[in-house]
């Protein structure tokens, strides 16, 4: 069996606030395979970033502390490396697409100097081949006119083209693994299709991996093997993408689930809503973590915390006691 590029086990983020400690990141554990796609889904606040951020060593070590009993890529403990073996590591094995591209690009620098950068440090390439490297790329990712707009400043460019600049840079290096924060937040739906179509299209042809992160579930059908649902710092549903949206095993997936528009034809129930608000890293308690906002809680939910633990086949995990094997849901929600 061939081992997973990416492998993580009880993934922990902490941040030092006065008066104590709160923690954003509550042991997650995933593992993502050569050539998958696996999403990251739920709601602002649930510690989607936090999580990807935190694979890469990207958290402020000033204030924040990252700690798992295992993060390995590519075989190689990531949270050992040194300054030196983290910077030979981000570019050709890891490339970030930010969610805010306005925030990430330099507006000091061109489009095309910044995309060249990684290019001349990680791949050896001259200023010149570089730039025209960077040129392709901007083609590729579908700039108009990219021999002209490679010398444009970040104002220059649009929101989407912008994320497409971030897209561009991310995969200059044909990095082993994508790290993508909502990669199609400032795209119109056409372009959003372009764009994913690329996104696999590198999988396709490199062989590399993607962990997508996103609110949009239907962005996560279309184009992920694998889905983790993520609340309140924890993954509280893990699974294959069709068995996560027909056979879904947690009350806050069909929450998310149900929350989203259809247009398919008559007799479509109306769009409903989770009540209530996800809570903060201050108010995480060892209980239920959803429970104040589930319509199917009862007091065994208040009084203990729910592993994560397989509904049926090993790889579609759920953190609920009412779908627990004797459960009050265990036939379905």
């Amino acid at each position: 069996m061939t081992e997973p590029l990416l492998r993580v086990r009880n993934l922990s983020v902490r941040f030092r606030v006065p008066g104590g400690m709160i923690t954003a990141v509550d042991g997650v554990t995933l593992t993502l395979g050569r050539g998958q796609i696996v999403g990251l889904v739920g709601e602002s606040g649930s510690g989607k970033s936090m999580t990807m951020l935190a694979l890469a060593r990207l958290v402020q070590t000033e204030t924040g502390i990252v700690a798992a009993d295992e993060l390995t890529f590519d075989g190689q403990p990531v949270l050992s490396m040194s300054q030196r073996q983290l910077s030979a590591l981000r570019g050709p094995g890891m490339g970030f697409i930010f969610q805010n591209p306005f925030n990430s690009l330099n507006p000091l620098l061109t489009v095309g100097r910044q995309i060249s950068e990684s290019l001349i440090l990680h791949m050896g390439l001259s200023r010149k081949a570089a730039l025209d490297r960077a040129i392709e790329l901007l083609a590729r990712v579908g700039i108009p006119d990219p021999h002209r707009r490679v010398q444009d400043f970040p104002h220059q460019f649009s929101g989407g083209m912008c994320q497409r600049a971030m897209i561009a840079m991310a995969i200059a290096c044909e990095p082993k693994l994508i790290l993508a924060d909502e990669p199609t937040t400032a795209l119109d739906v056409t372009i959003q299709a372009q764009i994913l179509e690329l996104l696999g299209g590198i999988v396709r042809e490199t062989s590399s991996s993607i962990l997508l992160v996103t609110h949009d579930l239907g962005i996560a059908a279309s184009v992920c093997d694998h889905v983790h649902v993520m609340y309140a710092g924890q993954i509280v549903e893990s699974a294959p993408v069709e068995p996560l949206f027909y056979d879904h095993r947690m009350p806050y997936t069909a929450g998310l689930l149900s929350s989203v528009p259809r247009f398919d034809g008559e007799g479509v129930p109306p769009l409903s809503f989770i009540p209530g608000r996800p809570p903060g890293p201050r108010e995480f308690t060892d209980c239920c973590r959803f429970s104040a906002r589930c319509a199917h809680r009862r007091d065994v939910c208040l009084a203990r915390r729910p592993a994560l633990s397989p509904r049926g086949t090993p790889d579609h995990l759920a953190r609920c006691v009412a779908t627990e094997p004797g459960g009050w849901l265990e036939a379905g929600l």
